[in-house]
C-alpha cells in the first residue's frame, strides 16, 4: 500500500511540472503562413516595372515564349509566340494569387495560356477534350534571383518568369517579338541542313540541327540534335521543346544534353550569324551544310520512330498518285468502302522496329473525332541495300479494326515498289518523303514523328 502511495505521489508530481523546454515548430498558424506565400508570390509578381519573359512547356505540345505583365488589381497583359497576332496583340485578362493545394497562379479568364488549353482545334490545333494538355492554374514552387517558377496544377509544366529589363519591355511593346521571330524561322528555312562541331580533329562531330516550327501535336516547337559519332557509325539524337525570345530561342526542360553537353540557348552572335551556348557559356557557331548530314534512312528508329499521315491531310511534296493512294484511306471512312461503318476521324501510322527489321502499318479509325477507336495492324519484313532502297514483304496480313480496305492501296504499293525514303523540305518544316523508285511518279509525304 505505502508502495502505491508513493508511485501515485511522483505521478501527480510529474504530472504538474510545468514544461519550460519546448519549443513551437511554427511561429504562425497555418492560416497564416497560407497568406505570407499568397503576399510573396502576389508582390513578386506585381514587382518588376518592366515586366515577365515567361516559358511554358505542353504535355502534347511544344514550349511556348511570353511577355507578361501583372498589376495590383489581378490583371494581367501578355504578347506569345503562337500565332503572328498574339506576338503583336496585347491580350488582356485577369488572374488570381489564391491558396489551392498550394500557392496557385490561376488565369481565370481566357488569354493566350487559355488557347492551349483549348479544345477546340479551329482555335489553335488542340486535341478534342483536351487540346495540348496544358494549364490555366499553376503552383507555386520557387523564387530564385529574378525569376519564379510554378509547375502546372494538372499536367506538371513547368512555367518560369524571368524579371525583364528597361530594353527587353520597350522591345516587346514596339513590335520587336514578330521580328524576332520571323527573323528566326527566315534563317532556318533559308539554311536547310545547319550544323554545329562539337570537339576537334579525328574526335570532331557534325551534329546537324532540326526544328519543327510548326504547332503540330506531339511534334511541334521542338529542335534535334543528330550526329553520327567519330566512329562513323554510331547515330545519336537528342530533342527538346523551345520557346522564342528577343535573342534567338531557349531550349526548355532544363535544356538539350547531347555527348553530354547541355545546351541551353540559341542566339544571335551578330546580325547574321547564329550559335549555340551550353551551361558553361560555351559557344558554337551554326554552319550550314548544302546537303543532309544524315540520310533519313539511317535515322529511323533512333532520331526517327515513324511517319503520321493524319485525317484528310495531304502534305506539300505529295504528287498526284501518292494523294489518290492516301486519299483512298481518308476519303475511304465510309460504309461502302469500309464494309458497312462510316467514321468521322482516322490517321495512318508508319512505325518502324530496325531491331527486327520490320514497318508496322497502323490505320486507326474513330466515330467520336479521334476520343477512341479501333486499329487495323499489318506489319512487313524489310531489306535495305547500301542506297537506301528498300523492299518489303508481308509479315503478317491486317488484323483489327474496319479499315484494311481503305488501306489497301497502301499496302500494294509496299509490296509492289522498291521505295526510297527522304526529306521534303517545305518552308520550315521538313517532312518525311516515301517515292517509288519504279514509278517515280509516286511520292508521299508524312509528318516526321
Amino acid at each position: 500500500m505505502k508502495k502505491l502511495l508513493a508511485c501515485m505521489a511522483v505521478l501527480s508530481i510529474l504530472i504538474s511540472c510545468k514544461k519550460t523546454s519546448y519549443v513551437a515548430k511554427f511561429d504562425k498558424t497555418p492560416q497564416e503562413r497560407a497568406a505570407d506565400q499568397i503576399n510573396l508570390v502576389s508582390s513578386t509578381l506585381t514587382s518588376s516595372p518592366n515586366g515577365w519573359v515567361g516559358s511554358l512547356t505542353t504535355l502534347s505540345g511544344g514550349g511556348f515564349g511570353f511577355y507578361m505583365n501583372f498589376d495590383n488589381q489581378q490583371n494581367v497583359t501578355m504578347l506569345a509566340d503562337l500565332t503572328d497576332a498574339t506576338a503583336t496583340v496585347t491580350g488582356k485578362s485577369y488572374y488570381r494569387v489564391k491558396q489551392d493545394i498550394g500557392t496557385s497562379l490561376v488565369f481565370d479568364s481566357y488569354n493566350y495560356i487559355s488557347m492551349l488549353d483549348d479544345p477546340d482545334a479551329a482555335v489553335y490545333g488542340g486535341e478534342a477534350k483536351i487540346g495540348f494538355k496544358s494549364d490555366i492554374d499553376f503552383i507555386y514552387d520557387k523564387v530564385s534571383a529574378d525569376t519564379i517558377f510554378f509547375i502546372g496544377k494538372k499536367y506538371r509544366q513547368q512555367f518560369k518568369l524571368v524579371k525583364a529589363t528597361t530594353a527587353q519591355k520597350a522591345s516587346y511593346e514596339s513590335g520587336a517579338y514578330k521580328t524576332a521571330i520571323d527573323k528566326y524561322k527566315t534563317y532556318f528555312t533559308t539554311n536547310r541542313y545547319p550544323y554545329i562541331e562539337i570537339g576537334t580533329g579525328a574526335s570532331m562531330v557534325k551534329v546537324e540541327l532540326s526544328h519543327n516550327l510548326s504547332n503540330v501535336m506531339n511534334v511541334a516547337k521542338r529542335v534535334d540534335f543528330t550526329g553520327v559519332l567519330a566512329d562513323g557509325v554510331t547515330i545519336k539524337s537528342s530533342a527538346t521543346k523551345f520557346a522564342y525570345n528577343l535573342t534567338g530561342i531557349d531550349l526548355l526542360n532544363n535544356g538539350l544534353v547531347f555527348e553530354g553537353i547541355r545546351f541551353v540557348k540559341f542566339v544571335w552572335k551578330d546580325a547574321t550569324t547564329l550559335a549555340v551556348y551550353d551551361s558553361t557559356g560555351k559557344e558554337y557557331v551554326v554552319k550550314n551544310s548544302p546537303t543532309p548530314l544524315v540520310p533519313i534512312h539511317l535515322l529511323w528508329g533512333t532520331k526517327y520512330a515513324g511517319m503520321l499521315s493524319q485525317y484528310k491531310t495531304i502534305y506539300p511534296g505529295t504528287s498526284t498518285a501518292g494523294a489518290d493512294i492516301l486519299n483512298y484511306f481518308h476519303n475511304g471512312l465510309i460504309a461502302s468502302v469500309t464494309g458497312g461503318f462510316n467514321f468521322d476521324y482516322g490517321r495512318i501510322n508508319f512505325v518502324w522496329n530496325t531491331v527486327n527489321k520490320r514497318l508496322r502499318v497502323d490505320g486507326f479509325s474513330s466515330q467520336n473525332g479521334g476520343s477512341s477507336g479501333w486499329t487495323t495492324t499489318s506489319a512487313y519484313n524489310y531489306t535495305v541495300d547500301a542506297n537506301g532502297v528498300y523492299k518489303f514483304t508481308q509479315q503478317s496480313a491486317p488484323s483489327g479494326g474496319y479499315v484494311s480496305n481503305p488501306l489497301s492501296r497502301v499496302y500494294a504499293f509496299l509490296l509492289n515498289n522498291s521505295i526510297k525514303f527522304d526529306y521534303h523540305a517545305d518552308g520550315a518544316v521538313t517532312y518525311g518523303k516515301m517515292s517509288s523508285v519504279e514509278n517515280p511518279g509516286i511520292v508521299m509525304t508524312f509528318v516526321l514523328q
